[in-house]
This record gives structure tokens, C-alpha cells and sequence, in this order.
């Protein structure tokens, strides 16, 4: 058995050593530190946050999962690949909690304080954690890229085949299931023993090429499944059979049928309908919501390709009538096309019908103005369909744009959380739990505001995209120097710094507003 002491040398030499490499790498005690006391919020946090988001999507297809016969293992790998696509929403929430917690506690307890005592600013205090943010970072948008794509194929390819499963095999008394392809069925009456059943109603229907419908009725019988529930054995006392005679010459005349009285009839009804199956994933995977980086560049690169060529082939039909220089490309098969100098006259009228016999006149107004409605109709298709493909491809741009700009809102976030929470001062989770649900609700609006105002071509893509990045900045910066600068912050004072962007929104609205007035009041020609 080793000495005790041999055993505290060994740690004690093992300390230094990481202690020596820590230190070469510009990382002290006070970093690690900083690091320990802002982590534990982080990951509590972090945990708390996917569970209630967790529940939150359950609670959203809980209709589509229930009274399905949706075994344990399948809704268990549901959840398993929901749980990536929860992160983005998880992470800005964790991130504000965990910031105002640590500096919160930092303050309260004065450690900021003895911090900046010794010299050491806010700014220094907040490096460690900055550049971790500055990794999660880096991370996130690897896992938005190439996780989440995956992952969140899996997950709409499992609802849609939820939503398409059917119901399981439950028939209540007095109303017709159909949920067994070719068959309806009623039952009267259900015993206790789930068994045994009376006044059975059968609609059969066959779906070959006989197209016959077989109707069963009888006065009680029991019905049982089979172990592995892939069968349904009916056994069917003192009943009628009706059978259509669908094969017969005479069918569609007199529609002869077969009627068949019984005592005991025996039926085979297969469940295999029922089972869940898998839909084929590549049918959804162009989704916009589902692509790479990579993908998501050659799709608009493609995009791109589309547009040109839709401009070119319009170009060369519009440039056979219009030819004005610099507005419409001259189509290469009419530069071959000369004609001599003396074929040319001058004009003697300005107005070019008076040059021409009167009674060509009528008919060459007529084939003008069919010439220019054919181009208008040509024109107005193209600035629908280009109108059309950049409604399509705007998608694919702002989730382009959402993977980039995602990441660099952790750090953001990040910026505005710590120094908020050195200025308030408020350790413990009930403040800044409340501080981070009012910043999160305000980012998630902004965010989702300038996705669908980009999307719908309002704004253009890249101010949708960042529009809640470019809201966060200034704030974060302001937050970050009032700390650094031992300033308190206030309501009033985003007023007062807000108040000139408001006042010229206002200002620009009321311009907007007395044009759409004057021209409403514009008497028309």
C-alpha cells in the first residue's frame, strides 16, 4: 500500500504542472474561477430550459401521438430527434439566466468589487466566459449545420408518419370503424369481456376487379385478436348474407345479388393495415428547413442559373420588337440580319400611320396593339414567375443567413446578460428569471418579425435575417460600458436613448401618410 504522503506529493506535483500550463496560456486562478461559478448556472439551466420546451412540443402534437398504439420505443426516438432542434431555442434563454445569475452574485456578494480593488476592470472579469461564448459559438453553428439538418429529417419524417398512422383497432358500440381498408363495421352492442359482441352490421368491400360489396349482418358472435394483433377472427351466429353479382351480364340492368342465411360464419379480417411504415425520407428532404450550408448555397447558386435564363429567353423574344439601346440585348440570330442603305426611306410625317396608304392604316394599329399586348402578357408572366421563384427562394436565403446569424446572438446575448448582471446587482434565480424571459420574449419577436417580413420579400434578406442581431448590438455595447464604467441603467435611459429613432420613424410615417393622402386627393386625367 502506497505512503499517504507520497500520494499528496504525486497530486501536488500533477497541480503544478496543469497549474504552469494554465498559466502559459493566459489562464489564472481567477479565470477558472469566473468559469466554475457561471458553468453550474449554465448547465442547470440549460437542462430546465430543454425540458420545458420538451413539454412545450409535446403539448403541440400530443393529438396526433395519442389513441394510435404508438409503442414506448418509437415515441422515445421521436423525442431523441426533437431534442436537437431545441437547442437554438434552449441556448439564448440559458445564456441571459446564467449570465445574470453568476455576475449577479459576483456584485451581490462584492467580489466585483474586491475584483476591480485589485485592478482588475469588468472587461477583464468577463474574458474567460467571453471566449467560451465565443466557442459555444463556433460549435452551435457546426451543430445547426450538420446535426440538426439530420436530425430534424428524422423528426418530420416520424410525425407525418404518425399523422398518417391510423387510429388502433378500438370499435365502440353504435358507430362504424373504418379504420380497416375495405371493411366498416358496427356493432350494437360491446360485453364486459371485450369478446363477446351483438347486432353486427359488415360492410365489406372488394377492391379487385369484381368491385363487389358484401354486406354481413347478424345477431351477436365474438370477436378476437390474434397475439400479435395482426389478425381479426370473427366467428358470427344466426345471421344474412348479401353478396352483389358484380360478374354477371345482367348487373348493371337488374343488379342481381346472393342472399345467404347462416347459423355460424367464420371471418379472417387482416389488421396489417393498421401497422405503422415508414414514408420515403427523400420525398421531404428538399425542405428548406432540412439543408446544409453547402446545400443551401448550390440551391440558390441554382436558383440564380434559373433566373438568367428565364431573363434571356424573355430578352429574345421582346427584343424582336423593342430595340432600344441598353435596355433590351439584341437575340445573336438577327445580327446576321442587313439591309441595304437604299431600302431605307424617310420619314415625311411625324406621326408614322400618316406615312403609310389610309387603307393600310386600320390594320397596322391592329397588329401593333396586339403586338404590345402580347409583349405585356409576356412581360407580366415573367414578373410572376420571377416574383414567384423569389418568394421560394428567400426561404432558402434567410435560413442561409439563420445559421450565421444564430451563433454570433450567443455572444450578443452573452454581452447584455453579464454586464446586466453586474448592474443589478441580484443574485439567486427569481430576478434574473425574469429578466431573461422579458429579453427572450423581445429577441424571439424581433427575430420571428424579420424572418417573415425577409421571406415575403418586405425587407431585404440580410436586414430580416440580422434584424434582431442589429437591435442587440447597441444595447449590448450600451449595457457593456455603463457597467465597465460603474454606471447604473434605468428605464428612463433606453428612453432617452431611443427616443431620436422613434421620434424619426414617426416622422417618416407621418411623410409616408401625407403622400398616400395627396395622392388619394390627386384629381385623375
Amino acid at each position: 500500500m502506497r505512503n499517504p504522503n507520497s500520494l499528496q506529493r504525486l497530486l501536488f506535483i500533477v497541480r503544478g504542472f496543469f497549474g504552469s500550463i494554465l498559466q502559459r496560456v493566459g489562464i489564472r486562478k481567477l479565470d477558472l474561477l469566473i468559469l466554475r461559478s457561471y458553468i453550474g448556472p449554465f448547465i442547470v439551466t440549460f437542462f430546465i430550459s430543454m425540458f420545458l420546451f420538451l413539454m412545450q412540443f409535446l403539448w403541440k402534437w400530443i393529438e396526433e401521438l395519442v389513441g394510435k398504439g404508438i409503442g414506448l420505443g418509437m415515441l422515445s426516438k421521436l423525442l431523441l430527434f426533437s431534442l436537437p432542434d431545441l437547442v437554438p431555442m434552449a441556448l439564448p434563454l440559458t445564456i441571459m439566466v446564467a449570465g445574470l445569475m453568476t455576475f449577479g452574485n459576483l456584485s451581490e456578494s462584492f467580489e466585483l468589487v474586491a475584483m476591480k480593488a485589485n485592478g482588475i476592470s469588468l472587461g477583464r472579469a468577463l474574458r474567460p466566459i467571453f471566449i467560451l461564448m465565443c466557442l459555444l459559438a463556433v460549435a452551435n453553428f457546426f451543430f445547426l449545420n450538420y446535426v440538426i439538418p439530420k436530425a430534424k429529417l428524422e423528426q418530420y419524417g416520424m410525425l407525418l408518419d404518425f399523422r398518417q398512422k391510423k387510429p388502433a383497432f378500438s370499435i365502440d358500440e353504435g358507430v362504424f370503424y373504418q379504420g380497416i381498408d375495405g371493411f366498416s363495421i358496427r356493432i350494437g352492442k360491446k360485453e364486459s369481456d371485450n369478446q363477446t359482441i351483438k347486432d353486427i352490421l359488415i360492410y365489406e368491400f372488394k377492391s379487385d376487379d369484381s368491385k363487389r360489396l358484401n354486406v354481413v349482418k347478424a345477431e351477436k358472435g365474438t370477436m378476437i385478436l390474434t397475439d400479435n394483433d395482426r389478425l381479426l377472427n370473427l366467428t358470427l351466429y344466426n345471421g344474412i348474407r348479401y353478396e352483389e353479382m358484380t360478374n354477371s351480364p345482367e348487373y348493371r340492368k337488374t343488379a342481381p345479388f346472393n342472399k345467404m342465411f347462416f347459423k355460424v360464419q367464420r371471418m379472417q379480417i387482416d389488421l396489417s393495415s393498421l401497422d405503422f411504415q415508414l414514408s420515403d425520407r427523400d420525398a421531404i428532404s428538399s425542405d428548406y428547413r432540412l439543408q446544409s450550408v453547402q446545400q443551401l448555397v448550390k440551391y440558390i447558386d441554382t436558383y440564380d442559373i434559373k433566373v438568367a435564363k428565364i431573363k434571356e429567353e424573355n430578352n429574345k423574344y421582346v427584343s424582336r420588337y423593342l430595340h432600344v439601346p441598353g435596355l433590351m440585348k439584341l437575340d445573336s440570330s438577327l445580327l446576321s440580319f442587313r439591309r441595304s442603305a437604299n431600302k431605307f426611306q424617310l420619314l415625311e410625317e411625324d406621326s408614322i400611320l400618316l406615312n403609310y396608304p389610309v387603307s393600310q392604316r386600320g390594320a397596322i394599329a391592329s397588329t401593333a396593339i396586339n403586338h404590345a399586348r402580347s409583349i405585356k402578357g409576356m412581360v407580366d408572366g415573367m414578373m410572376s414567375t420571377l416574383q414567384y421563384e423569389e418568394t421560394d427562394i428567400n426561404l432558402y436565403k434567410v435560413e442561409l443567413h439563420k445559421k450565421f446569424a444564430f451563433s454570433v446572438l450567443l455572444i450578443l446575448l452573452f454581452l447584455i446578460s453579464a454586464p446586466l448582471g453586474a448592474i443589478i446587482k441580484k443574485g439567486g434565480i427569481g430576478m434574473p428569471l425574469v429578466i431573461s424571459v422579458v429579453f427572450f420574449v423581445i429577441f424571439y419577436a424581433i427575430n420571428l418579425t424579420g424572418e417573415k417580413m425577409a421571406q415575403g420579400g418586405v425587407v431585404p434578406v440580410v436586414v430580416g435575417s440580422w434584424m434582431s442581431s442589429m437591435f442587440l448590438l447597441p444595447v449590448g455595447l450600451i449595457i457593456t460600458y455603463r457597467a465597465n464604467r460603474d454606471k447604473g441603467i434605468s428605464f428612463a435611459f433606453f428612453v432617452k436613448v431611443f427616443k431620436p429613432v422613434a421620434n424619426f420613424a414617426k416622422k417618416v410615417r407621418g411623410r409616408k401618410r401625407i403622400t398616400e393622402i395627396a395622392t388619394e386627393n390627386k384629381p385623375s386625367k
